[in-house]
């Protein structure tokens, strides 16, 4: 019976602490939605003539450029 009861308990105490992780982690990741949402805004409200343009064709070359100096060769 003894066996069981400390079963139980250490059960509900992971539980207990991994709702409460989940709590957590669902608040930080608001806090950090409102706190980078000016940042947007102000990124939005940019002149348009100010943006600089991104070839998307390039992407992938970058990246594999990237990899391959990692590797090293």
């Amino acid at each position: 019976m003894f066996g069981l009861t400390v079963a139980l308990i250490g059960m509900g105490t992971v539980f207990f602490a991994l709702v409460l992780l989940v709590f957590f982690i669902n608040l930080m990741s608001r806090a950090t939605r409102l706190a980078s949402a000016p940042k947007a805004a102000k990124a939005a409200a940019a002149p348009a003539g100010a943006a600089v343009t991104v070839d998307d064709g390039e992407l992938p070359a970058v990246i594999a450029a990237a990899i391959e100096a990692y590797r090293g060769r």
